[in-house]
């Protein structure tokens, strides 16, 4: 009985749910391997701060003029992506074929709750040796998250998902095998 009286806050508390991992993304399943190397960030252009609409350390906000990080959007992207590939089982020490792309978008709807964050990015695979592009690619993604989150947690979260439909993209995995 006492068990259930302090469970029960617990369980009708909604932040409580997403420390037990029911609030958070599917995992995804194994998906193939490849060899790659993922170029450096400045071959990751950031697509809204080259046009002027934003810096190139803000993600654009509706709720807020923007969520401004200490580092440009374009290599926080490039580290996740490469974080994440490597944890999908990739080898990123191969120079042959080199992943690259433009982050078209990157905002965050947070006027409600849940927050909506939205990442759409241009994929290049480019043969090293010939210059030619194997696989080009645009992934668009969407998360909710909670609307007062970590916001590298939401931006970390957000490119697991795009790098996820990557690499379930079976020209992708051709293109690097």
């Amino acid at each position: 009985m006492r068990c259930g009286l302090i469970a029960l806050p617990l369980m009708l508390s909604a932040c409580s749910w997403s420390w037990f991992g029911l609030n958070s993304p599917p995992r995804a399943a194994a998906h193939a391997t490849g060899w790659l190397r993922v170029a450096p960030a400045r071959d990751f252009a950031y697509m809204p701060a080259q046009s002027g609409r934003v810096s190139p350390n803000r993600i654009e906000n509706t709720a807020m003029t923007g969520i401004v990080l200490k580092d440009n959007i374009n290599l926080a992207v490039r580290e996740s992506i490469a974080e994440h590939l490597k944890v999908a089982g990739f080898h990123l020490d191969d120079g042959r074929k080199v992943l690259s792309g433009s982050i078209e978008k990157f905002s965050v709807d947070d006027v409600r709750s849940p927050a909506i964050w939205t990442l759409k990015i241009r994929y290049v695979v480019i043969d090293a040796a010939t210059q030619k592009v194997v696989f080009s690619t645009t992934r668009t993604v969407k998360r909710k998250s909670p609307k007062f989150t970590s916001n590298t947690v939401a931006i970390e979260d957000t490119v697991k998902l795009s790098v996820d439909a990557l690499v379930s993209d079976s020209g992708f995995i051709n293109a690097v095998n």
